[in-house]
């Protein structure tokens, strides 16, 4: 069996749990695009130099799948939000919901009251950027292709400001839920056309972590809209994996009742049935020394099933030689 088709079974292998583990720290659009030598708001805005970009991180890693992953205000944009790009964007206005004034936001269009606020940009919706980027990744590539999107709550979080909407929660629980309700609807439009592709779906939900809201809060709010999108990608014979960085042990176990096929958490040391994806810090593939991540990595492979990878993005900066030690050291232990 040659090489590239090992490496295109890898990740279902691990998940059907034929195989020990799989490797992929998490390198994102941002990152391939410093090492590719191109802005990134140019990589953001379009999908065939997004799709080169990811495909050159590949090229260079050889790592055993690949997310689509843009920045995490894809979604938040194409709401109504506007960014800022310094030279990554960040989110410059959220769309507020407010208790006396629910500004209210369909499928199809952008209320105009939001669209006279926000920074006019040829590509406000870059939904088909991303959608675009995975078809010819999909084609060109032997490895299974994610697309992350985001979850409903912490996209709900984005669009109403995260302080206003943490408010909210507590004190309008009707329009909290409504403001994730469009979120939710919204999200499932965006995975239908994701789905048509078809692709395999991460969906991050960092702000439901319980390093930002309850235990309680999160069975409340966070767990049914997350329960729905993988139901949906798995009645689609597609994987679904959930990324939630931050502190998770309160909440593990209302994680694993989600069923999806990977959990991507920075505490691979919490008990689960579903399979489980991290063990590298990303401070020590951002820092650290072949000692280091050597060391990270067999304490990780004690796991009786893992996908090998980062607590979370690998950040912008990390040395190409750190990544590409996490995987030549990976690789040595594959039988």
């Amino acid at each position: 069996m040659n090489n590239s088709v090992f490496q295109s079974q890898r990740i279902n292998d691990v998940i059907g749990r034929r195989k020990k583990f799989a490797v992929f720290p998490l390198v994102c659009a941002d990152h391939c695009a410093r090492i590719f030598n191109k802005e990134f708001k140019d990589v953001a805005n379009d999908f065939v130099m997004l799709a080169e970009t990811l495909k050159y991180g590949y090229s260079l890693y050889k790592y055993d799948m690949v997310l689509v992953f843009s920045d995490p205000y894809v979604e938040a944009e194409a709401m109504g939000c506007s960014l800022e790009y310094a030279p990554y964007p960040r989110l410059k206005h959220s769309v507020k919901y407010s208790p006396d004034k629910l500004i209210k936001i369909s499928q199809s269009c952008v209320n105009p009251e939001i669209m006279n606020r926000i920074t006019t940009s040829p590509n406000h919706d870059r939904r088909e950027v991303i959608i675009n980027a995975a078809r010819l990744l999909k084609e060109s590539l032997d490895v299974p292709v994610f697309v992350s999107i985001k979850g409903p709550f912490t996209l709900a979080c984005f669009i109403t400001g995260i302080e206003d909407f943490l408010k909210l929660l507590l004190h309008d629980e009707s329009q909290a839920k409504s403001v994730i309700e469009r979120t939710l609807n919204f999200q499932r439009d965006y995975l239908k056309k994701l789905l048509q592709i078809p692709v395999h779906i991460f969906i991050g939900d960092p702000l439901a972590s319980s390093s930002v809201i309850s235990p309680l809060l999160f069975e409340k709010y966070a767990f049914e809209p997350l329960r729905i999108l993988v139901r949906e990608i798995k009645e689609n014979g597609m994987n679904a994996g959930i990324h939630i960085c931050g502190y998770t042990k309160p909440i593990i176990d209302i994680l694993d009742r989600l069923n999806a096929d990977i959990l991507s958490i920075e505490d691979i040391t919490l008990k689960t049935k579903t399979l489980k994806m991290g063990g590298v810090s990303t401070s020590t593939l951002l820092h650290g020394d072949r000692e280091q991540i050597r060391n990270e990595i067999e304490s990780a492979l004690k796991e009786d099933f893992l996908i090998l990878s980062t607590s979370c993005d690998v950040s912008v900066n990390t040395p190409s030689e750190n990544i590409k030690t996490m995987i030549d050291i990976a690789r040595s232990y594959e039988v």
